[in-house]
């Protein structure tokens, strides 16, 4: 269903689009009042319902009914206008949506019959990551367990030695590279080199989703998130790299196990860089959103709780009840990853104000961070083969 927002105050717009995120509502625009409008003229609101006869939407959301109007013959009469053309107005505080039981029922099947198939991760993996999160596990038991898989091996040595570290002499050892990465760098590229290896193109694929590319968002968003964390909040968290590398899953498990959906999906959005209809766009073709499908997987692979919400959340991350913090700096060096490879230059338009807002960043320090990425993303050439 296609609906607009319509709000008289900015804080109302996080709300709404919460509200249409849940309820699987295709946000086509916040109609939002000038701050100089008075309660007795709404310019806003008179052009919403005059654009109402054309049926470009099907529903009005406001944050509650009495932003409408302050009283209530005159709040009927607005919303009675807007149902001769068959328009509904929701509250986001005050209506419910409930679902047919069978189509609930319906999109509950497809989710399990599209992700049944998914290969459990690696022991290796699963190892890994349990000796990271360990507080007491060294370099040395770390390094045992990747040299028991020949082929983390070599990605790891290969990884060390690149271009991007730059180091004069050849590292040969795993556990020197460990201590050279660090153990978190370590976690989130093992742990997502291994994820991605499971989903490599099969040859009956024709390719939409451009894998080179992703592997290179991945990268880019993880070392983008991992440097706005250090200068927000002068300091580093060992969950950060892992989930900026990991947050985007779900668009590879759409591909291959809704291909002939996700081709729509891909068709449709091409070089779009708004989120909002990015998920619209899966939600409809799909049946569910790359957030979802990737945080429930994560799930199912037992992957620490922190990463299945940021998974989840990286879209919208003040949702995030436990790991706001690290959702919102995911999501900044998820967009400032986008405008490096896709756009080429800094634009401001493309984040969402609400959260720049609540994180109290704008262009002053967003844009010294994505000239920095820019000129690392030249280097990242040789750490796609990390991932093959």
């Amino acid at each position: 269903m296609n609906v607009i927002g319509y709000i008289i105050s900015y804080e109302s717009g996080l709300e709404i689009k919460s509200f249409c995120k849940k309820n699987g509502l295709n946000l086509l625009e916040i109609m939002a009042e000038p701050e100089e409008s008075r309660p007795d003229y709404r310019p806003k609101l008179v052009q919403l319902m005059n654009e109402a006869p054309r049926k470009k939407f099907t529903g009005v959301v406001v944050s509650s009914f009495s932003e409408l109007a302050q009283e209530e013959d005159i709040r009927k009469w607005i919303i009675d206008e807007l149902k001769k053309y068959s328009i509904e107005v929701y509250s986001a505080t005050e209506t419910v949506l409930t679902k047919p039981e069978n189509e609930v029922t319906a999109k509950s099947k497809s989710i399990k019959l599209k992700a049944r198939d998914l290969p459990s991760l690696p022991e290796v993996v699963t190892k890994i990551t349990e000796l990271v999160q360990n507080p007491k596990s060294s370099a040395a038991e770390l390094s045992i367990v990747i040299s028991q898989d020949s082929g983390l091996t070599s990605r790891v040595l290969r990884l060390v030695n690149s271009a991007y570290y730059g180091f004069p002499k050849q590292i040969s050892s795993i556990q020197h590279a460990i201590m050279i990465l660090g153990f978190t760098t370590i976690k989130g590229l093992v742990l997502s080199s291994s994820i991605f290896k499971m989903f490599t193109p099969k040859d009956s694929l024709t390719a939409n989703l451009d894998y080179k590319k992703f592997w290179k968002h991945s990268l880019l968003t993880a070392v983008a998130s991992k440097k706005i964390y250090q200068k927000l909040f002068f300091q580093d968290d060992e969950n950060i790299f892992s989930a900026a590398i990991l947050h985007d899953i779900g668009k590879l498990i759409l591909d291959q196990y809704d291909h002939n959906n996700y081709t729509n999906v891909i068709k449709e959005t091409r070089n779009q860089l708004h989120s909002d209809r990015i998920l619209a766009a899966e939600q409809k073709h799909c049946e569910m959103t790359h957030p979802s499908i990737g945080s429930m997987v994560a799930e199912g692979w037992n992957l620490p709780e922190v990463l299945i919400d940021i998974i989840k959340h990286h879209h919208s991350p003040l949702e995030s009840e436990k790991n706001e913090k690290i959702a919102t700096v995911v999501y900044l060096g998820n967009i400032i990853s986008q405008l490096v490879l896709d756009l080429g230059i800094f634009s401001m338009e493309v984040f969402d104000k609400t959260i720049l807002s609540h994180l109290g960043v704008d262009e002053k320090e967003l844009l010294p961070i994505f000239d920095e990425i820019k000129e690392e993303s030249t280097q990242l050439e040789d750490l796609e083969s990390f991932f093959k």
